[in-house]
């Protein structure tokens, strides 16, 4: 009986193909699956950091360890064959179905959620750095000062100007991710305050009674802590120039209120008034020694740019405010208008 040898050489090369293929797709599967099949996060989901300067190694093992990439060889074999590219660092969160492969493309392109310092115009620097402390998370906070010295300690360091970091941060937002240093948000702060006021300093209006872009800014706090609208800052920066010009003290509120520090008690008595600071524009003539707060654009537009006028006082009653050119003028609208509420300038 004759042998069909070729028909079994065939066969066993059909077999030897199938194992070959199942070799070669296999692990294709597996890595597909792996990859590519979205696993579940239960409500509300899982929020993992990965902090600014994590190496892919690192970012990798912080995935995995919170539960976001239970096959980390894969991912790290996905992102060998993805070019090795930079994993950015950010605040990552994973809600409801998500695969691995999406996991890599979001820290590939640093899809990651926004986190932002924010400085409101009127807050000083003891406020910004209470914000820095306790609420912005993920935030580096290596090296920050405390304490009284603060101020000058950051000026020292190349975060404000004049012995001083008061003022000098300009009110914005500046968004950041885990990892990044507060104080390089301080110094972009600082660098845009002092871009604006060199930029505002060099287009001012002449003959203002300031020697230079440093008394705009400590005045121009001035005019913000007044809590006046935008509308009315630059009439209320006319009236405290027209007091410079004429050696008048400032008599600004704000002024005591930041003299007194913790000691203010939400309301300013006639004890308050005498504090004994070079702060206090009623007991001293011209501007304090430095900023109260951060001056927003519009209060240093104003100082740069008053409005014509020979107003020497105002009163305020909301946002309803007054002016006079004389204290005997100023008396009769206190009379006329004044609640118990309005603010005074006399």
């Amino acid at each position: 009986m004759a042998v069909n040898t070729g028909a079994g050489s065939i066969l066993m090369r059909r077999i030897i193909l199938t194992f070959l293929l199942v070799i070669i797709l296999a692990p294709l599967g597996y890595y597909g699956v792996t990859m590519y099949l979205p696993q579940s996060f239960p409500k509300p989901g899982k929020q993992v950091p990965i902090r600014l300067g994590s190496g892919t190694l690192e970012s990798i093992q912080i995935l995995h360890k919170a539960g976001a990439l239970p096959y980390p060889q894969m991912f790290r074999m996905a992102w060998i064959l993805a070019g090795r590219p930079v994993l950015q660092a950010g605040l990552y969160d994973f809600q409801g179905h998500v695969s691995q492969e999406n996991i890599l493309q979001r820290l590939i392109h640093g899809q990651s959620r926004p986190l932002n310092v924010v400085i409101i115009p009127g807050w000083n620097l003891s406020l910004i750095l209470q914000e820095l402390r306790l609420k912005s998370p993920y935030l580096n906070l290596h090296g920050l000062p405390t304490g009284d010295q603060a101020a000058q300690q950051l000026a020292a360091a190349g975060i404000g100007a004049q012995n001083s970091a008061e003022g000098w941060l300009f009110p914005d937002s500046y968004r950041y991710v885990p990892g990044t240093s507060a104080l390089s948000i301080l110094k972009r702060a600082y660098q845009r305050m002092n871009n604006n006021l060199q930029h505002l300093w060099s287009q001012r209006a002449p003959g203002l009674p300031l020697k230079n872009p440093y008394q705009a800014l400590i005045l121009a706090s001035v005019v913000q802590k007044e809590g006046a609208p935008p509308a009315q800052q630059a009439h209320i920066a006319a009236v405290f120039l027209n007091r410079l010009r004429q050696g008048m003290p400032l008599q600004s509120d704000p002024t005591v209120i930041y003299a007194l520090g913790k000691h203010y008690q939400g309301h300013l008595t006639s004890q308050d008034m005498h504090v004994p600071s070079a702060y206090n524009t009623y007991l001293h003539v011209g501007l304090p020694p430095t900023p109260i707060a951060m001056p927003g654009l519009s209060s240093l537009q104003a100082v740069l740019h008053p409005i014509d006028s020979q107003d020497l006082y105002f009163i305020a009653q909301g946002n309803a405010y007054h002016y006079s050119t004389s204290y005997k003028q100023h008396i009769e609208q206190i009379k006329r208008y004044l609640q118990p509420t309005a603010r005074t300038l006399s």
